[in-house]
């Protein structure tokens, strides 16, 4: 027989992996994941492709060429240096908070509009994305007027107009035409910039004259909020990866690395030309020649061809990344003809979209200069990237399970990124901030008004159940549960206080910190003393468990049982899972139990202790999952398998042990596609890095025998039990067992 033993994963976020197996008919898997995820085969762009390449050309463009010197002509070194430091401090933090979020979700396309729309829902997000939209349109037509003022300056005779017009034309032409050949341009795009580096960087070496740098300048171009709002779109070119998340192979891998590669390769670039601008020239110079960099270079040809090359490309990277965004917003019909709008060709590109696109970014083209538009350009960044990092501290506050990042960020990035962002906004042109922001606002009471059915969980949702689980905590109040505000709430019928006792830390480990306990309590006599009971309500409240009782009189276990789920469901809060003790109760109660579960809607956890080894040193934890051959497909909910992750991290995360995935596969041939299915369910569930797989193929009852021992086994429950069975399972795994069936409410991978 073959077999595949237990191995360490690898390290990276691709490899860590997650197994489960069922002891049962666990039922189809519902299809009712978005469009965006059902055309894989558009996903085909790669970390250096989709998002490093085209971010760092967007970031190394007009103003590193032609309003760099400017900035420092007037700000002088320091000064210089000082709004370099405000710009990439803002996109720093956004690009850390954005990155973090995007690991903690199947991020759709749309980029930050996706992400915003799936944590605060399409109001927000399409309050965001219309506004962010529109900054792209407008940095394309930024782009263009630099590439107009570098051409007429090596053709001074040709009209700026005309040279505008044209690049608009050719832009536009290549971006209706094909995304791929677009980005494949970029590559040759990307070996001008790096030449026009090197060729100003040598310029140290060629230049006729060192100057001493001035470190604090006359500003008389304007102050140093001004300067700022003109040089911010330099950083702004962050966002261009994460728009293209629709069209990524694994946006929840690329995002970061590319986003995060590139912001930290630019600033140092930054850094080192502002202190070469200083250098090579005086600050009157610097000031009267935009162009000064052709001058100053060792090959003044090369700048110049990395400026046009460049701006070309960061044009061009606008101009296919915006249309992208507009599909988006059409496609959950943010905006009007959506449907159209959403429209792709057989290659992914809207092309619908990049017609309107064409047209919007024509409009901007009539604004002005260049420092004009980067103006504009800049507060609707700063609006997008305080969005961005609010979205991170709410997330970070609710302590929400669901709030899983696999690239995790600490609580004071997104805060002063935040705080940043608002000050930029107030600063640089507070009128202009604050039409903006008003604009925002409209724009968010206008989407509310239209009540968008918006397709998924949002984190509005959980921060609403967080608020009710606050109550809660006062009251003693139950509370209840979301796909993203999950937590576990249990009600636990019991007529034995002394069997309860043996409960007690496992059930302590599964409800820590945010779970809350319901106990219907079976008293068989009127006179039986409670005190027990009491004090066990008044020690899980110690252990911040939100713990309540309920005591009972009826004919028997199963119909008290019947009766307190029954009312308890009624409630505003209610619990979403029954426990089951199966050591004391009958085969028959324990079915009757599992349809109570099931008819109720809630979750069921049977519960088999062996009776040796209990639950051993509370460290391995095993997790069986079905063989799903021939169909080893992934959507947003899982077969009878969302609760049993789900209890499976929340007891982990309590005992402080590993996770241990493991399955049975009765034909070898899908081992490979089981080993497959197991790793991309791994990677979207975030279980944690130090987990194991083991898989093996035959009968699941056979090779039971030679899996890795555990402290707690957690299997599938189907609807009627063979109880003897389940008990054999304990005894064979040397383990407590505990079997459990979803609800249907609850998602592993929210």
């Amino acid at each position: 027989m073959n077999i595949s033993k237990i191995s360490p994963l690898h390290k990276d976020a691709t490899s860590e992996v997650l197994v489960d197996y069922s002891v049962h008919d666990g039922g189809e898997i519902p299809d009712d994941f978005n469009a965006d995820e059902k055309n894989q085969s558009l996903r085909t762009l790669g970390t250096w492709t989709g998002v490093f390449r085209p971010t760092i050309l967007t970031i190394f463009g007009v103003m590193m060429y032609i309003r760099m010197g400017w900035i420092v002509g007037h700000a002088g070194l320091i000064g210089a240096l000082l709004i370099l430091g405000m710009t990439f401090f803002i996109t720093g933090s956004t690009a850390l908070s954005f990155s973090s979020i995007s690991t903690n979700m199947r991020l759709k396309a749309g980029g930050i509009f996706a992400m915003v729309s799936q944590s605060l829902g399409l109001e927000a997000g399409g309050a965001i994305g219309l506004p962010l939209y529109l900054a792209q349109c407008l940095g394309a037509a930024m782009y263009i007027y630099g590439f107009a003022e570098g051409w007429v300056w090596f053709f001074p005779e040709h009209n700026p107009s005309y040279v505008i017009v044209v690049l608009y034309l050719v832009g536009a032409t290549f971006s209706l035409i094909s995304e791929r050949m677009v980005l494949k341009m970029q590559g040759f795009v990307a070996v001008g910039v790096v030449v026009a580096l090197i060729s100003m960087v040598c310029g140290f070496a060629t230049v006729e004259v060192m100057h001493e740098p001035v470190l604090w300048g006359d500003f008389e171009g304007g102050s140093i909020w001004f300067l700022f709002a003109v040089f911010f779109p330099a950083g702004t070119g962050i966002k261009v990866g994460a728009s293209l998340s629709g069209k990524l192979k694994d946006p929840r891998k690329s995002i970061p690395i590319g986003v995060l590669a590139a912001w930290g390769v630019a600033l140092v670039m930054y850094a080192i030309l502002m202190v070469w601008y200083s250098m090579v020239a005086t600050p009157a110079e610097l000031q009267g020649n935009y162009l000064i960099a052709m001058d100053r270079a060792w090959w003044g040809k090369a700048v110049l061809i990395g400026l046009l090359s460049s701006c070309f490309s960061a044009m061009l990277s606008s101009m296919i990344a915006a249309p992208n965004v507009l599909a988006a917003l059409g496609e959950y019909r943010v905006i009007p003809k959506g449907d159209f709008l959403s429209k792709q060709s057989a290659g992914g590109t809207p092309r619908q979209a990049v017609l309107v696109n064409s047209v919007i970014v024509g409009l901007a083209l009539t604004l002005g200069d260049l420092n004009t538009v980067a103006q504009v350009v800049t507060m609707f960044f700063l609006i997008t990237y305080a969005t961005i990092n609010l979205v991170v501290m709410i997330e970070q506050s609710l302590g929400l399970l669901s709030f899983r990042p696999t690239f995790k960020v600490s609580k004071w990035v997104p805060r002063l990124g935040f705080l940043a962002s608002i000050g930029g906004i107030m600063i640089t042109n507070p009128w202009l901030g604050l039409g903006s922001v008003a604009m925002v606002i409209a724009l968010y009471a206008y989407l509310e008004s239209r009540k968008l059915d918006t397709p998924w969980d949002t984190v509005r949702s959980g921060l609403f159940f967080a608020m009710a689980s606050w109550a809660a905590r006062r009251t003693m109040s139950n509370t209840g549960a979301n796909e993203r505000g999950w937590k576990p709430d249990l009600i636990v019928p019991i007529d034995n206080l002394v069997v309860l006792e043996g409960y007690y830390r496992f059930l302590v480990s599964m409800l820590q910190p945010n779970g809350s306990l319901q106990l219907l309590y079976w008293q068989s006599k009127k006179d039986e003393n409670n005190e027990l009971l009491l004090q066990m309500v008044d020690d899980y409240n110690k252990e911040g468990i939100i713990s309540t009782h309920t005591i009972i009189s009826s004919d028997s276990l199963v119909a008290m049982t019947r009766m307190g789920v029954s009312v308890l469901r009624n409630q505003v809060f209610h619990p979403n899972i029954l426990f089951i003790d199966g050591n004391n109760r009958s085969e028959e109660e324990v079915n009757q139990m599992i349809q109570i579960a099931k008819n109720s809607r809630l979750g069921a956890i049977l519960c088999i202790f062996n009776e040796e080894k209990k639950l051993g040193r509370e460290k391995e934890i095993n997790i069986w999952i079905r063989d799903q051959s021939p169909d080893w497909s992934l959507g947003l909910r899982l077969a009878n398998l969302d609760l049993t992750l789900l209890l499976s991290y929340q007891v982990r995360k309590s005992w402080g042990g590993r996770i241990s995935l493991l399955s049975v596969i009765r034909e070898p041939e899908q081992l490979d596609r089981g080993r497959e299915y197991l790793n991309e369910l791994f990677r979207d569930a975030r279980i944690p890095g130090n987990s194991h797989i083991w898989v093996d193929h035959g009968d699941f009852h056979d090779v039971l025998t030679k899996a890795p021992r555990a402290d707690l086994n957690i299997f599938g429950l189907s609807e009627k039990v063979d109880l003897a069975q389940l008990k054999k399972l304990t005894v064979t795994t040397r383990s407590s067992c505990i079997f459990v069936m979803d609800s249907g409410d609850e998602s592993a991978l929210a």
